[in-house]
C-alpha cells in the first residue's frame, strides 16, 4: 500500500515537473521578440500576413504582436496600437470590440496558468520528497523510475493524441480547445441552443475580417512547433533520467553468481557458526585412517553418527569438544597416526631387526664385561 501510496505521488510530481517546465519554456519562447521579427521577415509568412491585413511593414506587424503577447502576460493595460492598412494609417489595429474582450480572457487564463505554473513547481518537489520516503527501502530506484516513466508517459500520450487530432481535424480541435480552456462559453452555447449563431456570438468566434486573427495565423504553425519540440524535449530528459535510475539500479541490485546465503533463525544458547571450513571436521577425518575415510565422509554427508558408538548427530558431535554441553567436559578426540606416520613407523620396524643381527649396539658391548665380573664374584663365594 505504501508503495503504491509514495508511485502515485511520484508520478503527480512528474506531471506537475512536466508542466512547470513546459509552461515557463512557451513563456520563453514567446518572450523572444527577435523570434517574431524573424518570422515575419520571412517571404512566406510576409506574403500572407499582407495579404491578409493589408500591412505591408514587417516592422509594424511585429510591434502589433509584441503588444498583444505583452497584454497577455499582465505587462500592458490595452492592445491599442497604430498602423497602416492599405496605405491608411490607423491609430488602433484592434478596433473590434470582440478582440479587445477575448484578449482579455486570455490574459486571465496565462496569469492564472502561470499561478499555477509557479506553485506546481514546490508542490512536485514536496511530492517527490514525500513519495521516495513512503516507498519501502530496497525498492526506492526501481519505483522512483516507474513513477518517472509513468508521467512521461501519461502527458505524452495527451500531446500525441491532440497533435493527431489536430493534424486530422483542425477545426473540430479548435473548437473543443477553446470550450475547454473558456468552459462559460460553453455554457452560453448550449444554453442558446447550440446553433450557429450562437456559435459566432461567442467572443473568441473573430470575424473574417479580424486583423488579431489574419495577423497570427501565418506564424502561429511556427510557434506552435517551437513549443512543441521544446516540451518534447524536456519529456525525453526526463525518461533518460528515468533510464539510467532503473539502469543503475539493476546494476546495484544484480545477484551475485555465488549462491546466496541461507540465514537460519537459530536459539540464543546455540553457539555461533564457525565460518569457512569445518575445521573440527577436517580435523576429525584426519585422525582417521584412510580405509574409513570414504565411511566417515558418506555418514557426515547422510547425518549419520561418525562411529556406532555415537548417538548424537554428527554436526553436535563434532562441536561438543568446542562447545561443550552444560555438566560435561570436552574429550579430545582419539589420535591416530596420521597415513606418512603410519609408513614412517613401518619402515623403522622392518630395519630394527636386521641391523640387531649383525652387530650390537656400543651399550649393549659396554653392559658384556660388567656381567661377566659379577658372575666371577658368585663362583668365588660360592
Amino acid at each position: 500500500m505504501r508503495n503504491t501510496f509514495g508511485k502515485l505521488c511520484l508520478i503527480i510530481a512528474t506531471l506537475l515537473l512536466l508542466f512547470s517546465a513546459a509552461f515557463f519554456t512557451v513563456s520563453l519562447i514567446l518572450k523572444d521578440n527577435d523570434l517574431i521579427g524573424k518570422l515575419y521577415k520571412d517571404p512566406e509568412i510576409r506574403e500572407q500576413a499582407e495579404a491578409a491585413t493589408g500591412i505591408d511593414r514587417p516592422s509594424e506587424l511585429e510591434n502589433a504582436t509584441i503588444v498583444l503577447l505583452e497584454y497577455m502576460r499582465g505587462e500592458r493595460v490595452n492592445i491599442k496600437v497604430g498602423g497602416t492598412v492599405d496605405g491608411t494609417p490607423r491609430d488602433d489595429l484592434f478596433s473590434i470590440e470582440k478582440e479587445v474582450v477575448h484578449m482579455a480572457e486570455v490574459q486571465t487564463l496565462w496569469l492564472g496558468l502561470e499561478a499555477f505554473a509557479k506553485l506546481a513547481l514546490p508542490v512536485a518537489v514536496v511530492l517527490l520528497a514525500v513519495g521516495f520516503l513512503l516507498i519501502e527501502r530496497g525498492k526506492k530506484r526501481a519505483i522512483l523510475s516507474s513513477g518517472l516513466f509513468w508521467g512521461c508517459g501519461i502527458l505524452g500520450g495527451i500531446l500525441a493524441f491532440l497533435g493527431i487530432w489536430a493534424i486530422l481535424d483542425f477545426s473540430s480541435f479548435w473548437t473543443v480547445f477553446h470550450f475547454l480552456i473558456f468552459p462559460k462559453t460553453l455554457f452560453r452555447y448550449l444554453s442558446a441552443g447550440g446553433t450557429v449563431q450562437a456559435m459566432n456570438e461567442l467572443n473568441w468566434v473573430l470575424p473574417s475580417n479580424s486583423i488579431m486573427v489574419n495577423m497570427l495565423t501565418p506564424i502561429f504553425p511556427s510557434l506552435v512547433l517551437r513549443c512543441t519540440i521544446s516540451v518534447v524535449l524536456e519529456i525525453a530528459v526526463l525518461v533518460i533520467a528515468a533510464v539510467f535510475i532503473r539502469f543503475a539500479w539493476r546494476k546495484q541490485n544484480k545477484p551475485s553468481p555465488v549462491a546466496d546465503v541461507v540465514v537460519i533463525e537459530r536459539d540464543e544458547n546455540e553457539p555461533i557458526p564457525i565460518k569457512g571450513p569445518d575445521l573440527v571436521l577436517a580435523h576429525t577425518l584426519s585422525n582417521v585412517p584412510v580405509s574409513k575415510r570414504e565411511e566417515v565422509l558418506r555418514r557426515v554427508k547422510n547425518g549419520e553418527p561418525v562411529t556406532e558408538k555415537q548417538s548424537t548427530p554428527v554436526r553436535e558431535h563434532l562441536l561438543d569438544p568446542i562447545y561443550p554441553k552444560e555438566g560435561t567436559t570436552p574429550q579430545a578426540p582419539e589420535q591416530t597416526a596420521s597415513p606418512a606416520q603410519e609408513s614412517q613407523a613401518r619402515a623403522e620396524s622392518e630395519e630394527t631387526p636386521q641391523s640387531s643381527e649383525k652387530t650390537a649396539s656400543p651399550a649393549q658391548e659396554s653392559r658384556k664385561p660388567a656381567e661377566e665380573v659379577d658372575r666371577g664374584a658368585s663362583e668365588e663365594t660360592v
